[in-house]
């Protein structure tokens, strides 16, 4: 029994020292294969804020450069093709090729090679040039559709803004336009990983003033970097807060109405975004270019080599703009390709790419300036009015004089009678009305209209 007890033991710590060592193997193996694929697969560094800002004047300095003269426009490197086509191998291969059929035409070539002739060449060239161009369009289509997605979420914060800052109290006003301003960074932030939580959204958001650290947390919660969540849940609260106001009748139905679906079109301009980056141009489509460009280039060379001369039959000259053709449709035809490729997603790292840190801070400025509006102190004054259009230097035309003066005939309203305790039905105006809310939350100013019947 004892035995038997010792053999156990035995083999149960026999039995551990096995896995003990296997798992020590598998973890050794594990890291083996992890530092493989780092050195294998490219790795993903977040952009910092000071990499994003550097990009970003990159960017907008390159915009005024499409305005210069034709020298100066080709004296520039950043933010051109050359860049990116000098790092492209199928370019080197091709010139290579041609170098090498040349060398070969002048020390052993057969003569009657270059009457193979490179009509087929061509024939291929205008088939592969009509579907580069028309890839190239399709991108800059997309292009210019996702910029003008980008506009349209600024312009509909221009809008509410506008609506908000005569129509709504000011800290909600406030509030509802910070909401709108995190949402349009918070859209981005989800949308590409060129800008990252940690840095653009979190550097904006403590520039701006965008939220609460409660509101920040909620928003860490739900993962900025993931999707677009987070740029949903603030669009929710925008219409919590116009709700709100619509409860408690500071705002009426209609401008309820109006500011929702303005609130709306911003998520649905974002939506558009999200819908194109989750359809980039299709890798079949992108795939297909590629292995086109790769088997006609050479072609193209070695015909284009060939015809050159061969044997006795060979020139520097005729070398040097063969060679010099070859260059010039290798640069044509990877520089299309690249383009296409550059331009399908105009929220990445490039220089060609949309200026996102602009359109956000832009935004925010502008709407805040708004908010921030200094209304004339004055009432409307029919002398004021009459005033300045006599002082008029340019006419409207004297069919339409005379229909203004007519018109004031035959109303024999004036902006004084409007604002004399009657309105333009003659119904008399309680000026002011103060509304509060329940709890305290906030006053409001309302202009109410009595309207005054016989026998009520």
């Amino acid at each position: 029994m004892t035995s038997l007890k010792s053999a156990t033991k035995a083999t149960t710590k026999a039995a551990k020292s096995t896995s003990k060592a296997a798992a020590k193997a598998t973890a050794k193996t594990g890291a083996t294969i992890a530092q493989a694929a780092q050195v294998i697969l490219p790795s993903y560094n977040e952009y910092t804020w000071k990499e994003l800002t550097s990009i970003e004047k990159r960017r907008r300095a390159i915009l005024l450069n499409a305005e210069q003269p034709f020298w100066k426009m080709l004296s520039h490197w950043d933010g051109t093709v050359l860049e990116i086509l000098l790092q492209d191998s199928l370019l080197y291969i091709t010139l290579f090729i041609y170098i090498a059929i040349r060398v070969w035409a002048r020390f052993g070539i057969p003569s009657y090679v270059a009457d193979l002739g490179g009509g087929n060449t061509v024939v291929i060239g205008s088939f592969i040039s009509f579907f580069l161009v028309f890839l190239v369009n399709q991108t800059n289509s997309r292009y210019f559709n996702l910029y003008g997605n980008s506009m349209a979420c600024k312009g509909r914060i221009f809008d509410t803004a506008s609506l908000v800052v005569v129509c709504m109290p000011k800290a909600v006003a406030t509030r509802l336009i910070r909401y709108m301003n995190a949402a349009h960074v918070a859209g981005y932030t989800g949308l590409s990983k060129t800008y990252p939580a940690n840095s653009f959204f979190a550097h904006l958001n403590k520039s701006l003033g965008l939220l609460t650290e409660e509101e920040f947390a909620r928003m860490k919660e739900i993962d900025l970097d993931v999707g677009g969540s987070c740029q949903r849940e603030l669009i929710a609260w925008c219409i919590q807060e116009i709700q709100t106001c619509h409860h408690y009748k500071t705002i009426d139905n209609d401008l309820a109405a109006q500011l929702r679906d303005t609130v709306l079109q911003l998520q649905a301009a974002f939506g558009q975004l999200t819908n194109a980056a989750d359809l980039p141009i299709p890798f079949f489509y992108m795939h297909f270019v590629c292995l086109l460009s790769a088997l006609y280039l050479p072609l193209f060379a070695i015909s284009t080599g060939v015809s050159a001369g061969t044997g006795t039959d060979t020139y520097w000259t005729a070398d040097v703009v063969a060679g010099l053709v070859v260059l010039f449709q290798a640069i044509f035809v990877i520089g299309l390709r690249i383009i296409s490729q550059k331009m399908g997603d105009p929220y990445g790292d490039d220089l060609v790419d949309l200026s996102v840190i602009f359109y956000c801070t832009f935004t925010w400025r502008m709407s805040n300036r708004i908010l921030n509006a200094r209304f004339p102190s004055e009432e409307a004054s029919e002398a004021v009015e009459e005033q300045l259009i006599q002082n008029r230097e340019e006419s409207i035309g004297k069919a339409f004089e005379s229909n203004r003066d007519a018109d004031t005939e035959r109303t024999g309203y004036s902006f004084e009678e409007g604002r004399d305790g009657v309105d333009e039905d003659g119904l008399p105006i309680n000026q002011l009305e103060v509304h509060q809310m329940p709890s305290g939350r906030f006053n409001v100013p309302r202009r109410t209209r009595t309207r005054t019947r016989s026998g009520g």
